[in-house]
């Protein structure tokens, strides 16, 4: 399929040389199939026949990231947000790049300065809640998600994420009340009720746990490894066993 779509955008190039868009598509392609340095080529190459575009600095960063370098990818990334300070796609390159080598407060400083230019953007929001929960920082943490989710945000992890800082936060209550609004979005999503089971242990409250958990169970038992992943101690208790075992039982 690859090869095929190659061949047509080189023919497209032979008709007329001057064709960005067949150059900026080849390019396209050959990421797709892991030929860095050939995509960065011809994304170089719509930068000679016409202005440089913030698109073409975009895809040449992300290029050098997968080659590891590091440098280039990092001068591609400013080049991006440099051409056109409203694409957010840009913005998002450079914070997660940042975010990916641990280095937070740079990525935060960079999302922090997407948000002056359009704080309507509820990804930028979020991207921002996560930093500040990688920086330990959970009120400002809390705060993200909430204008994210105001914006218009309600993907499943930001449900999860949103509840997680609550918790990590000392605020039990809260981060259960988070999970009971993302339930209204994923009614059929394991995941919350499985995190939600876990926070009524964290909260002392075995009966609603146990609800929750059998409803999780019963729902999707294969995602049983997130409540083992989050809540490893309570997983491997008794309580938790007797359950799991009583519901295999009972489909058997």
């Amino acid at each position: 399929m690859y090869k095929e779509a190659l061949a047509s955008f080189d023919f497209a190039i032979i008709a007329d040389d001057s064709f960005i868009g067949a150059y900026f598509e080849k390019g396209k392609v050959l990421e797709k199939m892991g030929e860095y340095e050939k995509a960065i080529e011809s994304y170089e190459t719509t930068i000679t026949i016409e202005d440089p575009t913030s698109h073409a600095y975009l895809r040449m960063g992300k290029c050098h990231e997968r080659l590891n370098n590091q440098d280039q990818a990092k001068y591609y990334y400013y080049q991006t947000v440099h051409e056109d300070p409203l694409l957010d796609k840009g913005w998002l390159a450079i914070t997660d790049f940042y975010f990916r080598n641990e280095d937070y407060k740079k990525a935060l400083f960079y999302v922090n300065k997407a948000i002056n230019i359009d704080g309507q953007n509820p990804q930028y929001w979020k991207k921002c809640a996560r930093i500040h929960a990688a920086l330990e920082q959970y009120d400002e943490a809390d705060f993200s998600y909430r204008q994210a989710v105001e914006l218009g945000n309600y993907e499943l992890d930001t449900w999860l994420n949103w509840s997680e800082v609550l918790a990590q936060n000392g605020d039990i209550a809260s981060a259960i009340q988070i999970l009971i609004q993302g339930l209204e979005f994923y009614p059929a999503k394991a995941e919350v009720l499985y995190k939600m089971a876990g926070l009524y242990l964290l909260a002392k409250d075995p009966v609603k746990a146990q609800y929750r958990f059998i409803k999780a169970l019963k729902m999707d038992i294969d995602k049983l490894h997130f409540f083992e992943m989050e809540f490893p101690k309570f997983y491997n208790s008794e309580w938790a066993q007797n359950i799991i075992l009583d519901i295999k039982k009972a489909s058997e």
